[in-house]
């Protein structure tokens, strides 16, 4: 089989029996969903959950959160770090509020102007909740890509890699929807193809997979 279909095929079928599940995966909320990728940005996902449903629970619409006080906002960040993000989603939620009717944007140009939003979350905003065809990229996804098909960096941060970016994009080639593949490719590499200890003896990948036969 040929490669890039062996992947996706074999993604897939692990997927279906190993998919994890959290509430945001379930939303089709455009502002819970930007509310999330706030909070998982650089925080190991299973911390993220209680922060989520307090935030959501004080805060239930864009409205609301841009005239929370930063106090309050730091209290719920806080047990999460990182509490700059209290800052940065409480202006991206007036800027929201102000400039486009309390609606999260739909459009990518859109998005990556607002406080504290990057490439990654402009992208899994626009997958998760607007079923565009997107690729949000973070180190997981670039692991798993540079592993599988032996792609190269020249960069010290890969992820600032653009035609790194641009050549994993290219190798999204599949005939199911993009958020399912998007989300497969996160939790693969969150559980079998992991930073540290990959688990390589038991990937189904392992047959195709440059970073194993090597």
């Amino acid at each position: 089989m040929e490669k890039t279909s062996f992947f996706w095929i074999t993604l897939r079928q692990w997927f279906k029996q190993n998919q994890r599940v959290y509430p945001w995966r379930n939303s089709k909320n455009p502002y819970h969903i930007l509310v999330a990728e706030f909070l998982l940005q650089q925080t190991h996902v299973r911390k993220v959950e209680e922060v989520y449903h307090s935030l959501l629970s004080s805060f239930p619409t864009v409205q609301q959160l841009s005239k929370a006080s930063e106090s309050k906002l730091i209290e719920i960040i806080s047990p999460i770090g990182l509490i700059y993000r209290a800052f940065r989603i409480k202006s991206t939620a007036i800027q929201i509020t102000a400039n486009f009717n309390g609606k999260v944007p739909d459009e990518f140009d859109t998005l990556i102007k607002l406080p504290g939003i990057g490439d990654y979350i402009a992208n899994a905003v626009l997958c998760y909740a607007y079923n565009k065809n997107t690729v949000p990229i973070d180190t997981n996804v670039i692991r798993l890509f540079i592993r599988f098909f032996d792609l190269k960096s020249d960069k010290s941060r890969p992820r600032t890699d653009k035609i790194l970016a641009s050549k994993i994009r290219d190798l999204y080639i599949f005939n199911f929807d993009f958020k399912t593949a998007n989300l497969a490719v996160l939790d693969f590499a969150g559980i079998i193809c992991t930073t540290v200890n990959p688990k390589c003896k038991e990937c189904p990948l392992n047959i195709q997979c440059k970073y194993y036969i090597k």
